[in-house]
């Protein structure tokens, strides 16, 4: 199992990958991904900018997630607690998607693990990642791999805006 950056050739296999999980979230009934994001669009422009990253296992597609580096506006001002100081810019992880077949086996927090890895390579002492209230299996992969709870955070048009905000402080040495 390794990460790599992903290609336009992994697009539709990460399509469908989102697709499915836009599915089981609905099928859990947590409102997160219910109103077109994430898109093709998007992906297409992280993949073009080098951002876009996907988890290979066994010569297949299993995953995939963005690692920017741009400042994200639903994490200007957070509610119910502070981020800590870090460093700036900070590098946020957005869109992580597991191939259904692969849930259970442990293989989301090894894969937020390399991740880490990823942004920490890239220069990243401050990293953030925020997940909707309801996504109890996301929330403990990011506590598992050490993220510490910094408060509440906003995805402006979005019909379920509240996500809990999340922040790993890199050691700088």
């Amino acid at each position: 199992m390794y990460l790599r950056k992903a290609t336009f050739t992994d697009l539709p296999r990460i399509l469908e990958i989102i697709e499915h999980a836009k599915a089981a979230l609905k099928n859990r009934q947590i409102n997160q991904w219910q109103a077109g994001e994430p898109n093709q669009t998007q992906f297409e422009d992280e993949i073009h900018q080098e951002l876009c990253y996907i988890l290979m296992a066994d010569q297949q597609v299993i995953g995939v997630a963005s690692i920017l580096a741009t400042e994200d506006p639903g994490y200007a001002a957070i509610t119910n607690g502070q981020w800590q100081s870090g460093s700036t810019p900070y590098f946020s992880i957005h869109r992580v998607a597991l191939d259904s077949a692969f849930h259970g086996q442990h293989l989301g927090t090894q894969f937020l693990t390399l991740l880490v890895t990823a942004a920490s390579l890239r220069g990243a002492h401050d990293l953030r990642i925020d997940t909707h209230p309801d996504n109890l299996a996301m929330q403990h992969m990011i506590q598992k791999v050490d993220f510490q709870e910094r408060g509440d955070s906003v995805r402006a048009h979005d019909p379920s805006p509240k996500r809990y905000a999340y922040q790993l402080l890199l050691n700088q040495q």
